[in-house]
C-alpha cells in the first residue's frame, strides 16, 4: 500500500521545485533524473478502469516494469492504494504472471480472466522526466519525493504533467502536509485530487466528472470521542475535495455536492469547538472559502429550480439571463480553488486532522476527547438538539432571516445524528434524521425563494423587466402561501428527541 500527496505544479515553476534548497536539504544527495514512458492497457470497454485498477507497462532506461494499482482511496488529500509490480522481457503486458502475488482475490481473478487478458489494448501514454529525491524527514521518517514533468498523450489530445508526489515509506502521514506547507511559501501549488491515470482516463470521456456525495461515517463502539472528531473531519474533507475536478469544469452539481462537504465540516468544527478549538487563522478561510463558493450555487438554484415553479408565464428570457449570471459565477471560481490561499487552507485541515493537532497545547485528563465516543456523544447531540428547540420557540413563520437560523440549526442537529449514526439505535435514529430531513425540505424551499426575490431584484437592470415582476410576484405570494404551512412541522421536530 502506497501512500502519497500529490501536488500540482505549474509549468513555469517546475525548475523552482527542482532546484529548491529544502529538497536538497533533506534529501543530502543529488537528486535522480529519470526518462519514462507510460503506456496503460484497458480492454475496449474499459474493464479494469470499471473495475477499479489500472494496468500500467513502464519504461525506464533498459527495463520494462509492469503496475496493477487499485483506484483512488484513503483519507482526504493523500492516495493510498494498493500497488503491486514484476519486471517484464519487454513492453507487452503479462496481467497473468502479476496476478500470482496479487493477495486480494477479486483482483487476482480480474487479471487472469481470459475475456479481459485477450482484449487489452494500450488506451494512453505519458512521457514523464522525472526527477526524485530520498528525502529524511527530522523526524527520522523517510519520504520519496517525485517532481514529474512531461505529458499525456490521448490519440491525438494531450495534457500537461507537472506533479510533485511525496510518498511515505511507513508511519504518520502528518509530515506529508507540513512539508508541503513549507514548499507552498516559496512557490504556489494545488491539491493534484486525481492520479494520471484517472486524468488520462478522464481524456477518454468527455463527459463532466461525477459529483461525489457524503460516504457514511463509520464508528466503532469502543472508538474513543478524539478518533471520531479525525474520522468525521477526514470524511468531509474526502467529499469536499473529491467534487473539485467538477467543479472546475463547471458542475452545477459538483458545487453543491462541495458545499455541501463543506457544511458538514463547519457543522462538526462547531459540535467540538469547546473541546478541540480550530486555529483562528485556519477558521477565517474556512468562512472565506464558504462565502466565495455561495454566490453561484445561489445563482444555480434560482436558474435550474426556483423559475421552474413560476408558473403562469413565459420566462425564457429571464432563465437564460440567471444561467448566465451563474456561468460568470462558476468561472469566477476558477482563480479562487487555484488560489496559493485555498491550497493551504486543505493542507492545514489535512494536517490538524490527520495530526490531531488541538493536542498542542495538551489534552486535559478530563477532556470529552478521552472518552468512549458512545458516551462522550450525548452532550454533543443534546447541545444541537436544544438549539434547534429554542430557535423553533422563538421563531415568527414570516421572519425569513428567523427561519434561516432554524434552518441551519436543524441542519447541524441532522449532520450530527448522521456523524453519530453506528452509535445510536438504529430506528430512533433514522426517525430523527428523517424529520429533520423533511423539515430542511421546507425551510430550504423557503430560503430558496428569499434568495431569488434578492436575486431577481439585483438583475432587474439587465434583465428582462416584464418577466422579472410576474417572477418577483410569484415568489413572494408563494413564500407567503408556504409560510404557513410550517408550524405544524416544526411542533413535530421539537418534540422529538434522539438524546435526554
Amino acid at each position: 500500500m502506497e501512500t502519497e500527496l500529490k501536488l500540482k505544479v505549474a509549468q513555469g515553476d517546475l525548475d523552482r521545485v527542482r532546484d529548491h534548497a529544502l529538497l536538497a536539504g533533506l534529501a543530502g544527495a543529488t537528486p535522480e533524473e529519470h526518462q519514462l514512458n507510460d503506456t496503460y492497457f484497458d480492454t475496449p470497454q474499459l474493464d479494469l478502469w470499471r473495475n477499479g485498477l489500472t494496468l500500467r507497462v513502464r519504461g525506464d532506461g533498459d527495463r520494462w516494469i509492469q503496475t496493477v494499482k487499485t483506484a483512488q482511496g484513503g483519507s482526504a488529500g493523500l492516495h493510498e492504494r494498493g500497488e503491486w509490480e514484476c519486471l517484464l522481457a519487454g513492453p507487452e503486458p503479462d496481467p497473468v504472471t502479476l496476478a500470482r502475488q496479487v493477495k486480494p482475490k477479486r483482483i487476482a481473478e480480474l487479471l487472469r480472466a481470459p475475456n479481459i487478458v485477450n482484449a487489452l489494448r494500450p488506451v494512453f501514454n505519458n512521457t514523464t522526466r522525472r526527477t526524485q529525491w530520498n528525502l529524511v524527514l527530522p523526524d527520522g521518517q523517510q519520504v520519496e519525493c517525485s517532481l514529474d514533468a512531461g505529458d499525456i498523450h490521448v490519440g491525438g489530445r494531450n495534457a500537461p504533467i507537472g506533479e510533485l508526489e511525496l510518498e511515505l515509506k511507513r508511519g504518520d502521514p502528518t509530515p506529508l502536509f507540513a512539508l508541503a506547507l513549507s514548499l507552498h511559501q516559496d512557490i504556489p501549488l494545488q491539491i493534484a485530487n486525481d492520479s494520471k491515470a484517472a486524468r488520462g482516463y478522464a481524456l477518454l470521456d468527455s463527459g463532466l466528472p461525477a459529483p461525489v456525495k457524503a460516504l457514511p461515517v463509520h464508528l466503532a463502539k469502543k472508538m474513543r470521542l478524539e478518533e471520531a472528531l479525525q474520522c468525521m473531519g477526514l470524511n468531509c474533507l474526502q467529499q469536499l475535495e473529491a467534487n473539485v475536478p467538477g467543479v472546475l469544469e463547471g458542475s452545477v452539481e459538483s458545487l453543491h455536492q462541495m458545499r455541501v462537504g463543506l457544511r458538514r465540516l463547519r457543522a462538526l468544527l462547531d459540535m467540538f469547538e469547546e473541546v478541540a478549538p480550530l486555529p483562528e487563522p485556519v477558521r477565517d478561510s474556512l468562512e472565506w472559502l464558504s462565502g466565495e463558493l455561495g454566490a453561484a450555487r445561489d445563482w444555480d438554484v434560482l436558474a435550474g429550480s426556483t423559475l421552474a415553479r413560476v408558473k403562469g408565464a413565459e420566462l425564457g428570457s429571464l432563465v437564460a439571463s440567471a444561467e448566465l449570471r451563474a456561468r460568470e459565477l462558476h468561472r469566477a471560481l476558477l482563480p479562487t480553488l487555484r488560489q496559493p490561499r485555498y491550497t493551504q487552507l486543505i493542507l492545514q485541515l489535512n494536517g490538524w486532522f490527520h495530526g490531531r493537532q488541538w493536542r498542542v497545547d495538551g489534552m486535559p485528563k478530563d477532556s470529552p476527547l478521552r472518552q468512549r465516543a458512545h458516551e462522550a456523544m450525548a452532550p454533543l447531540l443534546h447541545k444541537a438538539q436544544q438549539r434547534l428547540k429554542k430557535r423553533i420557540a422563538a421563531l415568527d413563520e414570516n421572519d425569513a432571516a428567523a427561519r434561516h437560523r432554524v434552518r441551519i440549526a436543524a441542519k447541524k442537529a441532522r449532520y450530527a445524528a448522521e456523524f453519530f449514526h453506528d452509535l445510536l439505535p438504529a430506528k430512533a435514529s433514522k426517525r430523527y434524521i428523517g424529520a429533520l430531513s423533511a423539515l430542511q425540505d421546507k425551510l430550504g424551499l423557503l430560503n430558496d425563494l428569499a434568495v431569488a426575490d434578492t436575486l431577481l431584484a439585483e438583475l432587474a437592470a439587465r434583465g428582462p423587466a416584464d418577466e422579472i415582476r410576474y417572477a418577483r410576484g410569484y415568489v413572494i405570494a408563494t413564500s407567503e402561501a408556504e409560510s404557513h404551512h410550517l408550524r405544524t412541522a416544526l411542533d413535530d421536530i421539537a418534540r422529538l428527541k434522539l438524546v435526554k
